[in-house]
């Protein structure tokens, strides 16, 4: 008898187990069929969320484009501004939007607008623009002359920090022909004109070559209002980027000659300085 009761409670056990391993199947199947359901649901969500961001972002970017489609030349500089300071309070209006949105709706609009410029996380974008400019400008230096990018490049900086939002003292220089190499009879030369004539003969290595002490005198450097001296040093730099420079084919944009949009103060002078400098010198 006892044998047959070990027997029944033998059988008991492997049916309690069997019913237990049923159970775990059944149990197990469901919530991997609720895994699954919930899954999916879950990644339609995301591909929703996805779909609803960038859809977001595209917003965000044509509508900064089309209601600043006037000045789109210029949006280049938003770029600039953003890396250099996107907590500083632009006189533009069209600076100080752009560097409220995401990098990525930033580059977005850089993207729609097809240039290569992208915004980035930059430490100091104006310590590696002015140092690539110094070096550039050391090599055309003659051993007398003095740079006039002193005191760390105080008259650049100073032209956004102290001067952003006041107009551009001049468009022109007029001077004494004495200190050109060319006859302009009674043309008066846009600006940049007698700096051209001294970098274009520096780069080139033409024996006829102004020190920097002449080209600060042609524009007044040491005797001029701050505002002038900001103007010739930020100038200055901008042009030197320029000339010295390398075309690495990539499209960055054009800003002041894209589409008859103007550079109207010392803060747009400043930016597409920096820009000059950050393409030219620095994206190589």
């Amino acid at each position: 008898m006892y044998g047959e009761k070990m027997d029944i409670s033998d059988w008991i056990s492997i049916g309690v187990a069997f019913i237990t391993l049923v159970a775990t199947i059944v149990i197990g199947r469901f919530q991997i069929c609720q895994n699954k359901r919930l899954s999916d649901f879950e990644h339609r969500q995301d591909k929703r969320d996805e779909t609803r961001h960038a859809a977001s972002v595209k917003s965000q970017a044509v509508s900064f484009i089309s209601k600043n489609y006037s000045n789109r030349g210029l949006i280049p500089l938003c770029a600039i501004a953003a890396m250099h300071n996107d907590l500083y309070y632009y006189s533009r209006e069209m600076y100080r939007e752009f560097c409220c949105m995401t990098m990525e709706v930033q580059n977005c609009i850089l993207e729609y607008c097809k240039l290569d410029l992208r915004v980035i996380e930059e430490s100091n974008i104006f310590k590696r623009c002015t140092n690539e400019v110094e070096k550039v400008f050391n090599d055309i230096l003659p051993q007398e002359d003095d740079s006039p990018f002193y005191d760390n490049f105080k008259y650049i900086s100073n032209s956004l920090d102290t001067f952003g939002s006041s107009k551009i003292p001049t468009d022109s220089i007029n001077i004494d022909n004495k200190f050109s190499n060319c006859l302009l009879g009674d043309t008066v030369p846009y600006y940049h004109y007698y700096i051209d004539e001294f970098l274009s003969a520096s780069f080139s290595g033409d024996n006829y070559r102004q020190t920097i002490s002449e080209l600060e005198e042609i524009y007044s450097f040491k005797t001029s209002k701050e505002i002038e001296a900001c103007q010739f040093v930020t100038t200055l730099a901008m042009r030197v980027a320029i000339y010295g420079g390398k075309d690495n084919g990539k499209r960055y944009g054009c800003p002041g000659s894209y589409d008859g949009e103007n550079i109207d103060n010392m803060e747009d002078l400043f930016l597409l300085s920096l820009f000059e400098m950050y393409t030219r010198l620095v994206l190589k």
